[in-house]
């Protein structure tokens, strides 16, 4: 489905389906937030809605909530974390703090108090995994493996298309936040 089409269906399930967010995709996008990351993208509303653009989005919204000061060192991974939970209602906070509708407690939403939304995730997980974030951000690059001949390095490679260390070292802390993020929104029997 295009943007456009998932700006509308948000739209209708909220008001004749009376869902509580009309939250889509892989990272739970209300319409609001959809509509934002949109515009700051620059995103045309024709563009189909595909794993990889969800994908750029959920970076998106990581770097809005400190991704880049995380990744850097200069944001604990308490404050990223509890800056990831007003983000995503089902992300625990990290330590009590005043929320969107009351005080909560270290390991409740953010949006604890609001009769839909509910931490889905211990904050001892959310800990571990920002804890791995951070160990793949600052483990060393692996030393290349000696080669008998020189290899062939291809002319001009295109920018953006080519990942050096820090960016695989951005790709898998990346990767294991989504991990985290699509646990944190099964819901656990």
């Amino acid at each position: 489905m295009t943007l456009e089409e998932l700006l509308a269906e948000q739209k209708r399930w909220v008001k004749n389906l009376r869902a509580p967010s009309g939250a889509a995709g892989r990272y739970q996008i209300i319409r609001p937030t959809l509509l934002s990351l949109i515009a700051e993208l620059g995103m045309p509303l024709s563009a189909t809605f595909t794993p990889e653009l969800q994908d750029h989005f959920g970076l998106a919204l990581l770097k809005r909530r400190g991704w880049n000061q995380f990744a850097a060192g200069t944001l604990s991974p308490r404050d990223f974390g509890n800056r990831l939970a007003r983000e995503w209602a089902s992300f625990p906070v990290l330590s009590r703090q005043q929320g969107a509708h009351r005080t909560v407690e270290r390991g409740e939403s953010y949006y604890a108090g609001d009769g839909i939304n509910a931490s889905l995730a211990r904050a001892s997980e959310a800990e571990a995994v920002l804890a791995k974030v951070l160990n793949a951000l600052n483990a060393p690059a692996p030393a290349p493996a000696p080669s008998p001949e020189p290899t062939p390095q291809p002319p001009n490679p295109k920018p953006g298309k080519h990942w050096g260390w820090p960016g695989w070292a951005l790709i898998t802390g990346f990767a294991l936040l989504i991990a985290f993020a699509a646990a944190a929104f099964t819901v656990r029997f």
